[in-house]
């Protein structure tokens, strides 16, 4: 009991078992919309055995998760999103491969932060040099004519807002710290130890406190025509007592492991958590956690276990009727509460932009570090790459889909049918089909070797293309 810290969410669990029990009644006759997260606190060098573990990990989960996903779509015609929670002490050599996997649609990157013994000043140090590293590989960035800082934030050992009683963290008003730099929510709950507050399964806002530690013990519910609550939005994932079953009764506490797998009682419990922005029961959130980077348990994330329990959500969850299922990432979930928030109805899946735009990775990845200074759909300008003769951009603005070779800046600009290069050396291109291109200005030269389009030159360069 004390470990699990039943004491401190218990009672509030307890409380809302009348609201619980109606809510689960009123679904019998009601569609009910299921939004699905996996939050993932992403730590690929993880008590690694060997030099290359951690990215041996990193290409596991690429091609393994991947597979998940057409596996999905061919069975139910749906596709799993993952959220990946990286902390910046697991390595900068994961952010462009963790950039590439977001491209490729597995899901979104986020911010996990493990700290102790900060000051508020240390501490806004530490984060922005960690935002400033991010965004050196287009991570963290919201997408836009001027990309900005934007992310989701979960806590290392649970500890927010110094809530480990003086462990793993050491500033209390860290919510205001966060929102200060960008954050527009924590997703950190529960924990059901120490760290864990009294509140539970909700999502609510809470303010920071430089008095006192765990200053989002309690807060205010995010509700229906409260569209500007003061403070930060936090997540909870689902947190209960499960009854039913062998072994049982056991608490539910919403972590995804290959021994605790999602099995079909684990998902009845998480719908019966009954999270909702208050107001707006029928789009009902089921955020989960797991430490996933960890061979031990893939199984669960994008093994078998993992098709045994995407098969009952699809089967038994999504009939279009009672329910109606929504896999989502971390910013599309906080998208949904706040369209609800607003007062918007309906199909939440007309939501997932709703506030926060897509990331920089939507529209583009590349393997080195280089400044991202404009990324929409229309126009991709990046500058000052870094080992230029490695580089490999991949995008979706424009009529390249890759670039390779030696490149210190590109800007596309769709508007214009217009290519500005800088470079450094030669330069291959897949281009979309049909695409033909035309040097206008520069001292270079295209050519079409084995299907690819070479360019031969160095210096500035301007293509047009059709």
């Amino acid at each position: 009991m004390l470990k699990r810290r039943l004491d401190l969410w218990l009672p509030g669990y307890l409380a809302g078992t009348p609201d619980r029990l109606l809510h689960r009644l009123r679904r019998r006759n009601r569609h009910t919309h299921l939004i699905f997260l996996v939050c993932d606190h992403f730590e690929p060098a993880h008590h690694v055995r060997t030099p290359e573990q951690s990215m041996n990990r990193m290409r596991a989960w690429h091609e393994g998760y991947a597979d998940l996903q057409r596996r999905c779509r061919d069975e139910f015609g749906t596709t799993p999103l993952h959220s990946f929670f990286y902390p910046p002490h697991h390595g900068v050599e994961h952010l462009a491969p963790l950039a590439e996997m977001a491209y490729d649609g597995l899901g979104e990157v986020e911010l996990h932060y493990h700290h102790h013994d900060d000051t508020e000043e240390t501490l806004e140090r530490d984060l922005r040099a960690t935002l400033e590293e991010y965004h050196r590989w287009g991570l963290l960035l919201e997408s836009g004519a001027t990309p900005f800082t934007s992310f989701g934030f979960i806590h290392g050992d649970w500890a927010l807002c110094n809530s480990g009683h003086g462990k793993h963290c050491g500033v209390n008003d860290e919510l205001r710290l966060l929102q200060r730099l960008g954050c527009w929510a924590d997703l950190t709950l529960p924990s059901s130890e120490q760290c864990q507050t009294r509140k539970v399964n909700s999502i609510y806002y809470a303010s920071g406190d430089p008095r006192q530690p765990k200053s989002h013990d309690h807060g205010i519910d995010a509700r229906v025509g409260h569209p500007k609550p003061e403070g930060m939005m936090l997540i909870q994932g689902p947190l209960g007592i499960n009854w039913t079953g062998a072994s049982y009764p056991r608490i539910e506490n919403a972590s995804l492991t290959t021994p605790n797998w999602g099995r079909p009682d684990r998902i009845r419990k998480w719908i019966d958590c009954n999270v909702h922005v208050r107001g707006r029961p029928e789009w009902l959130f089921i955020k989960l956690h797991t430490h996933g980077a960890i061979e031990r348990d893939f199984d669960a994330l994008f093994g078998e276990k993992a098709m045994q329990m995407h098969r009952v959500l699809n089967r038994e969850y999504n009939d279009g009727e009672r329910f109606t299922l929504h896999y989502v990432t971390a910013r599309q979930a906080y998208n949904v509460a706040r369209a609800a928030e607003h007062g918007e109805s309906g199909n939440p899946a007309d939501y997932l932009d709703y506030r926060i735009a897509p990331p920089a990775t939507a529209f583009y990845s590349l393997n080195t570090r280089h400044t991202l200074e404009a990324c929409t759909g229309n126009r991709l300008r990046i500058r000052a790459c870094e080992s230029a003769v490695a580089l490999r951009l991949r995008t979706r603005v424009g009529p390249l889909q890759e670039v390779r070779g030696a490149l210190e800046g590109i800007d596309i600009d769709v508007a214009n049918r217009r290519i500005h290069l800088e470079l450094d050396g030669p330069l291959t291109f897949l281009t979309q089909p049909g695409a033909m291109l035309e040097v206008v200005k520069g001292n270079a030269v295209l050519q079409s070797i084995d299907g690819e389009v070479r360019l031969d030159g160095a210096g500035p360069c301007i293509l047009t293309y059709r």
